[in-house]
């Protein structure tokens, strides 16, 4: 074969034309070409439309550096029951963990890809500080939700903020339930206050293996026994629900 006959090599096709119901972020959106954004936001080729479904949450996780060692593994655990125990017929998550700018790399658009969901959470590390206010900004500002659902063990890095953010959740009547995990009563009653203005559930689980088992009733098939009360703390292996 002459240099002439050669045929030209084909030029990659990078760019991507955003599906109907495709969730693109008002803020911190990223260009990613190819495969990579197929993986980012599996919707587009799932053809699922996360935004038409009743019930879109998205999980807030604190994935600071006081969440290292036992707490961050019972993350991981209590994430992928939670996807799980979702009915991604009717439900929507989206992921959103905390700690430094490099988390925002294991950031979910809403999505009903429970595969990708899971493989996600179970790579979850921990490290840096607690941008709290942040993530729920990103949330609120990024999706239209039906609930958001707030982990953290510790204290956020600007608490008035983070009651700042909530008032707008409260406007947006989008409640916030709140879970702490662990010993320790730092954040405590931030994300007591944080359920309270916004309309959502505080739950507080010392026993981080009864928080990874009983993290599933956050979840729509769940909820209705939390909020109508047929569930004790005792029953859920928790210290406190209010």
């Amino acid at each position: 074969m002459t240099q002439q006959d050669k045929p030209n090599a084909p030029t990659p096709n990078t760019s991507i034309t955003p599906t109907a119901g495709t969730t693109i972020a008002k803020k911190h959106s990223v260009s990613l070409p190819g495969l990579h954004a197929r993986l980012r936001n599996p919707n587009v080729t799932q053809g699922s439309d996360p935004n038409t479904k009743p019930n879109r949450l998205a999980l807030i996780l604190d994935c600071s550096g006081s969440m290292s060692g036992s707490k961050i593994q019972s993350l991981r655990d209590a994430c992928v029951s939670f996807i799980q125990s979702c009915n991604f017929s009717d439900t929507a998550l989206a992921l959103e963990p905390f700690s430094t700018r490099e988390c925002e790399a294991q950031r979910v658009v809403l999505s009903c890809f429970e595969p990708f969901l899971t493989t996600t959470v179970q790579m979850l590390t921990s490290h840096g500080s607690t941008p709290m206010a942040e993530a729920m900004d990103f949330v609120l500002n990024t999706y239209s939700l039906t609930r958001a659902v707030l982990v953290s063990d510790g204290q956020p890095d600007s608490e008035e903020m983070v009651y700042s953010i909530a008032s707008r959740y409260r406007e947006a009547s989008l409640p916030c339930d709140c879970v702490h995990i662990g010993d320790s009563t730092d954040g405590e009653a931030c994300l007591r206050r944080v359920a309270e203005m916004t309309g959502g559930q505080y739950i507080k689980f010392t026993d981080i293996q009864s928080f990874s088992r009983s993290f599933k009733y956050l979840t729509p098939a769940f909820y209705g026994q939390l909020t109508s009360g047929g569930l004790t703390a005792a029953q859920l292996g928790a210290k406190e629900i209010k």
